[in-house]
């Protein structure tokens, strides 16, 4: 599994999240499909294994967070996704 200071420094490749991100893609639709019981299950799931990682990280992962929120809403204007990614990413 990679560190948090991984993710960060992978993401901050100025391509990462333009190429995530920058398509022509109904974004509302896509985030419509995470109420599927399939979806919240698996993140769910997800979620609770990375919960269990060391609190020490925390600061960098605000900054994981901070990042993916901002850089998201710039290149798609749609700050309902832009949360969304940043907990994911978080």
């Amino acid at each position: 599994m990679k560190t948090a200071s991984e993710i960060l420094s992978i993401i901050s490749n100025d391509s990462f999240l333009e190429n995530v991100f920058n398509k022509d893609v109904d974004w509302d639709a896509e985030l419509d499909a995470r109420d599927a019981v399939e979806f919240d299950t698996a993140w769910s799931s997800s979620y609770k294994k990375v919960d269990e990682i060391d609190p020490s990280k925390n600061t960098v992962i605000r900054e994981i967070r901070e990042f993916v929120f901002k850089q998201t809403f710039r290149i798609t204007q749609n700050s309902e996704l832009a949360g969304y990614a940043s907990d994911d990413f978080g």
